[in-house]
């Protein structure tokens, strides 16, 4: 007698199979991810430390080459101009031809250019080699979040980013300090010595553990490509082999598990544009200029703090590199406590929807999710608070307070500025994960021109106004950019749902 639970699969009236569950966002392992995540923070490290390790520099390359000081300030112009060009091109190559070969790539020109700027003896080639320099490494900024797209759902993004600022923003900080001391026991070379022998640190970790990660060569991380410029030569970060066949009902029966081939990148031409025509999306035109709004202001205080305390307070050198210190501290604190809130705030405003939230396999669509509002939940308040502290640390140098006071709003700006870049570029990652790098190239592009107008027209601004009206004058700048996130949380997601449509990009 037949069982009655067959006979019912056979008429087609019993339970129905069980579904199998969806695959995991990246099969690359916990502790994997987070190896990465050191690996290629420590390249992105270097973006910002070859720019904030060369500003006490300048007397001494100004005397030792032989001109005046505001032709060696036309090196920090070009490197911040080509830092804006360099990763549109890097960016976009990144996204189509994988992250690892461009890691490679920009390092090795970075530590030419590092070993040039040691040996060169005339502003010429200073001029040239600064200009390498950059080309080289700022492209690892967009690179290095690239991979958080790469590697992490929505949901535990955030965590990450965190860790990403934090190496990204201590340069700012320590580079001047690390400046002090080498230029206390050596002449300027030393300092392009000093990258000349850690970055190549860096290049020789990738080359050796850093696997590929883009999605749009190996997928979740089972695809394994060919060549070595996809793959460590030591390969204890890359996820298992997958198997090539999975089990069925019958033993016997085997089928190939499917897309386990190496891809094959869709262009080999990188297009340096594409990073600028994501900006015709008005929620990444917001994301963008609100960043660069923002850099600006934090690139014109760093710049103008060892002068202003110099002439207001008549400190010497290494301790003008030291007031420095209360940003960096705040920015560290502040990358690790925002990424946690991002992380909190994803999964209140997720539960508030009454979405599920799925750290493993995550949810790329976010089509009928209010990404722009779970990232700028806390944000908003970090940029109405910063340009409180900006005021009051513009006014407490124009009244010639106590040094401590402005060193106090100082880390307070730190605290606050910090929530705002990891926020807003956690947000971008969100926005294009399929093109993440490219992205971040766009918004580096911004941030750094704007950022190098902001530099030129400063010293200016501090003569014509005073250091007072000055900073008040950013301080409005960040309001404004606290009312157009305000309209990106209230219409991002219905923008997006618009452009679903084909109304409007």
């Amino acid at each position: 007698m037949a069982d009655p639970e067959d006979t019912d699969l056979v008429n087609g009236t019993g339970p129905p199979p069980p579904v199998p569950p969806a695959p995991s966002y990246s099969t690359f392992l916990p502790w994997q991810k987070r190896c990465i995540i050191a690996v290629v923070a420590f390249g992105g490290w270097f973006s910002s430390l070859s720019s904030f390790i060369y500003f006490p520099a300048i007397p001494a390359l100004a005397s030792d080459l032989g001109v005046g000081v505001e032709r060696i300030n036309l090196t920090v112009t070009s490197y911040l101009i080509m830092s804006g060009i360099f990763p549109a091109l890097v960016g976009n190559a990144a996204d189509k031809l994988g992250r690892r070969p461009v890691f490679l790539f920009t390092l090795v020109v970075y530590v030419a250019a590092n070993i040039g700027l040691a040996l060169q003896n005339s502003f010429g080639l200073l001029f040239f080699l600064r200009m390498l320099q950059s080309a080289g490494i700022s492209g690892t900024y967009s690179v290095t979040y690239g991979v958080i797209g790469d590697l992490f759902t929505p949901a535990e993004r955030g965590g990450y980013s965190g860790i990403i600022s934090f190496f990204l923003n201590t340069p700012p900080s320590i580079g001047p300090v690390i400046s002090g001391l080498l230029l206390l026991r050596w002449d300027w070379r030393a300092i392009f010595w000093f990258l000349s022998i850690v970055s190549p640190c860096c290049l020789l970790s990738m080359a050796l553990l850093l696997p590929e990660t883009s999605r749009a060569i190996v997928g979740d991380g089972s695809i394994h490509p060919k060549g070595m410029v996809y793959r460590a030569v030591i390969p204890i970060l890359a996820p298992p082999p997958p198997s090539n066949t999975r089990p069925s009902n019958n033993e016997e029966e085997q089928r190939p598990l499917p897309d386990t081939k190496p891809k094959k990148p869709t262009s080999v031409i990188p297009n340096p544009l594409a990073c600028l025509l994501l900006l015709r999306h008005r929620r990444t035109a917001i994301v963008v200029g609100c960043f660069g709004a923002h850099y600006t202001i934090y690139s014109c205080l760093q710049a103008s703090l060892s002068t202003l305390f110099t002439e207001i307070y008549h400190v010497p050198g290494l301790v003008s590199g030291l007031t420095y210190l209360p940003f960096g501290v705040a920015c560290a604190i502040s990358a690790f406590g925002t990424g946690r809130i991002l992380d909190w705030d994803y999964r209140h405003t997720a539960a508030k929807e009454g979405a599920p939230v799925d750290r493993k396999r995550g949810d790329d669509d976010l089509g009928q999710f209010p990404i722009e509002h779970a990232r700028l939940r806390s944000v908003k308040f970090s940029v109405a608070l910063c340009s409180f502290f900006i005021v009051g640390y513009g006014w407490s140098l124009q009244q010639r307070t106590h040094m401590a006071v402005p060193l106090v709003l100082q880390f307070f700006i730190g605290l606050t500025e910090q929530g705002i870049f990891t926020g807003l570029s956690t947000l971008l990652v969100d926005m294009h994960p399929e093109a993440s790098a490219t992205a971040q190239a766009a918004n580096n592009f911004i941030r750094c021109e704007t950022a190098a107008a902001g530099l030129a027209l400063l010293d200016l601004m501090l003569r014509r106004m005073g250091a007072g009206w000055t900073f008040v004058l950013f301080a409005g700048l960040g309001w404004a950019v606290a009312a157009m996130l305000w309209v990106l949380d209230v219409q991002g997601l219905g923008w997006r749902q618009t452009a679903r449509t084909g109304a409007r990009p």
